[in-house]
């Protein structure tokens, strides 16, 4: 009696297993089972199972056999879920490169059933691949085989090719740029403060000169070497006459052809003289002649300035003195 008891649990524990393995159904197909050799084909595998089977989904390698290759695999898609059944799909994309015929062969699905430690194997079926050749008539000559066709170039094809060139030509007039600069003792980049105007240079050393009262100090030849490089140094930037090379006299006959008011060619002469004498002569000028010297270089940089430049500040400090005076 316990044998017939222990047999009838057996076949409902069988009957219970089988139960289970019938609710996970795998399954596997073809768009085609015909195909040129390289062609691709899709294979499409399914696989439903009840809600609360914990599946093993395969990691299949590239290759399904050595005549059957993998080239593509889609994610994993669910085409149903519900509170008691999934149905999930995945598709690969094969290909063959040997005609003939192949099995593609069974994919297998690992699955638990709920509050079950056993593992149970679902298999899709086994498929059959014709890979055929495509089909020559020998009756026709052979012919050989075309070159390839030549295609315009398209803009975004050269524009890579453009901007090398460009990107080389910098290259290389930056590579000159910085020799010659090098060769010339000169920086690469000028961070000093751009040159003032002839006039404004002049006009600043020139109130600088009288903010320094040498003369007042009783150094009347540096005073008169240091006005008369002021005022040549201007004529030079201004004229374009090497005033520094010359004598008072060549520095007056070269403004002969310049046109200057004669009463500003008159001021510069008496300064310039004024100025030999002291230097070379070791006269010495009255206290009033100093100034009147200062004040005539001051007026010969003011009129001979270029037209319609505003007054500098050291000129109208000079105006201001000339006023009150």
């Amino acid at each position: 009696m316990k044998k017939n008891r222990v047999f009838i649990l057996f076949l409902l524990y069988i009957a219970a297993i089988d139960t289970f393995s019938q609710n996970v159904i795998a399954t596997a197909k073809l768009d085609s089972n015909k195909i040129l050799i390289g062609d691709q084909i899709k294979l499409k595998v399914q696989l439903t199972y009840p809600a609360k089977t914990t599946i093993f989904w395969p990691e299949l390698k590239d290759t399904f056999t050595k005549n059957i290759e993998i080239v593509q695999k889609s994610k994993i898609d669910t085409l149903s879920k519900d509170v008691k059944k999934f149905t999930l799909n995945q598709t690969y994309t094969i290909t063959s490169f040997d005609s003939g015929s192949f099995y593609i062969p069974q994919i297998s699905f690992k699955y638990k059933n709920h509050g079950d430690t056993d593992y149970f194997e679902a298999l899709t079926d086994s498929l059959l691949l014709n890979v055929n050749t495509i089909a020559v008539d020998t009756t026709k000559a052979i012919k050989d085989i075309k070159g390839p066709l030549s295609v315009p170039w398209t803009f975004m094809e050269i524009l890579p090719y453009l901007i090398g060139i460009v990107f080389l030509a910098a290259i290389i007039w930056f590579l000159i740029y910085y020799i010659r600069k090098r060769r010339r003792g000169e920086a690469l980049i000028d961070f000093s403060k751009p040159k003032l105007p002839p006039h404004e240079e002049a006009m600043k050393a020139l109130e600088a000169l009288r903010n320094k009262k040498l003369w007042q100090n009783n150094k009347v030849k540096e005073y008169y070497t240091e006005l008369t490089e002021i005022i040549r140094t201007y004529i030079e930037k201004r004229f374009g006459i090497h005033a520094m090379e010359m004598t008072t006299d060549e520095i007056m006959t070269s403004f002969g052809a310049i046109d200057i008011a004669n009463n500003t060619k008159m001021r510069l002469s008496q300064m310039l003289v004024l100025a030999d004498l002291v230097k070379f002569a070791k006269a010495h000028p009255l206290p009033n002649e100093h100034d009147i010297c200062l004040d005539n270089a001051f007026e010969f940089v003011k009129e001979t300035k270029p037209a319609d430049i505003p007054e500098t500040q050291a000129e109208q400090q000079v105006s201001e003195i000339k006023n009150k005076k």
